[in-house]
């Protein structure tokens, strides 16, 4: 009977409590997608920077520096490599959308997904004026089209193009997970000519039973 009792009052504390433990849950969500949501505006803001720097250099044939002037190098941490057969890229993907490593190779967003887990991770490159350097050929690409990222592990991850748009820089919805598994979004600047908005060409990993190879 006294355990009966206990357990009476146990649960009548739960249920007053439960009204404020909710609405502490919300508010710890909330305060989490807050803080995604800056992360994403951040990522988004340095990208935005390296393409603008990236276009200006160009004008001007001027290497990249920092604010020293001293010359930047590019990143050794190597994720990967970026297979896109169809439009002839084969390009590494290291961390960091800096201006530096968007001058040789695609680049990861640090601020999104990690490639090879659930979620969006985000590849900007260049879309450098030289036919088939970098993101050049990227607006060739069509809906079906499939893509592959060997990681450093030599995990082959393999995509398929779902999604093709051309957004205003700041769209921040590009970066954010669709929920569709994996995903691979990939960013460059459009037009290749005074580019003023974004090629986005989204892609979807793919089951290997399922796609045949």
């Amino acid at each position: 009977m006294k355990k009966f009792s206990i357990l009476l009052v146990l649960l009548g504390i739960l249920i007053i409590s439960f009204p404020f433990l909710r609405e502490t849950y919300y508010d710890w969500q909330q305060t989490r997608v807050m803080n995604d949501l800056e992360q994403l505006q951040n990522g988004l803001s340095k990208l935005n920077h390296s393409f603008e720097q990236g276009i200006q250099d160009a004008a001007s044939a001027e290497p990249t520096t920092d604010n020293k002037g001293t010359v930047q190098e590019a990143s050794s941490d190597t994720l990967g490599v970026l297979s896109i057969d169809k439009i002839d890229v084969r390009l590494p993907i290291l961390e960091g959308a800096t201006e530096a490593n968007m001058k040789v190779a695609a680049t990861h967003l640090v601020e999104t997904t990690r490639i090879g887990n659930k979620g969006n991770a985000a590849i900007a490159a260049h879309r450098a004026h030289k036919k088939g350097r970098l993101f050049n050929r990227l607006g060739e690409l069509q809906i079906g089209d499939s893509m592959e990222v060997t990681l450093a592990d030599r995990t082959i991850i393999q995509y398929k193009v779902d999604q093709i748009s051309v957004v205003e820089p700041t769209d921040l919805s590009v970066l954010e997970d669709p929920g569709l598994g994996q995903v691979l979004t990939l960013i460059t600047c459009d037009p290749l000519v005074n580019p003023t908005h974004r090629l986005i060409v989204r892609a979807i990993e793919v089951n290997p039973e399922v796609a045949g190879f």
